[in-house]
């Protein structure tokens, strides 16, 4: 199969584009990975690998996962138990003072509508990569985050990101562990 894989890129060059299963493509082996809890839910691309994957959105295809599982009658956890393991859980482990609202805490909240885990959440598309002439992988899930507060400050509005994210120092500030 390498040799295959080499000699289309002999001949083609950059023309070549491929698909790769990572992981995670059987559903009955990833709905007992998420809810175990010995497993950390935190793998996100992020940005990280520009050109072969996109794995922005992997918060949203958790999401999407436990909020199928309840439909259809057999859920793997409550969609509260799902949030928490995106955020308290990583927080508990890693010893970060995040992941959890409560009073006098920085105000870090997604608002989300379930209705747009109707799209496929794998597909990738090309974005430019600003600043870098570059194209790279890039994951669009239109109608699902509605609204980002990041410290208490509005960074998307109505699936718009506001000018001011990435600009504004006031966003974030770096969180010790322990």
């Amino acid at each position: 199969m390498v040799d295959l894989f080499l000699d289309l890129v002999v001949e083609f060059g950059k023309k070549i584009r491929w698909y790769t299963t990572v992981g995670n493509h059987r559903k009955q082996v990833l709905k007992r990975i998420v809810k175990d809890p010995r497993s950390l839910i935190t793998f996100s691309d992020a940005g990280a690998h520009i050109r072969n994957m996109a794995f922005y959105n992997l918060p949203l295809r958790m999401l999407k996962l436990v909020h199928e599982s309840i439909e259809e009658g057999d859920p793997i956890m409550t969609m509260e138990q799902a949030v928490h393991r995106l955020t308290g859980d990583q927080a508990d482990w890693f010893g970060i003072d995040a992941g959890k609202i409560r009073e006098g805490d920085r105000a870090d909240l997604v608002v989300l509508d379930p209705s747009g885990f109707d799209q496929n959440l794998e597909q990738v598309h090309w974005g430019d990569m600003e600043n870098f002439d570059l194209q790279r992988l890039v994951n669009r899930n239109s109608g699902i985050v509605k609204t980002v507060l990041i410290n208490g400050k509005l960074a998307v509005d109505e699936e718009e990101i506001l000018p001011a994210l990435g600009r504004d120092m006031g966003f974030g500030k770096f969180i010790p562990a322990g």
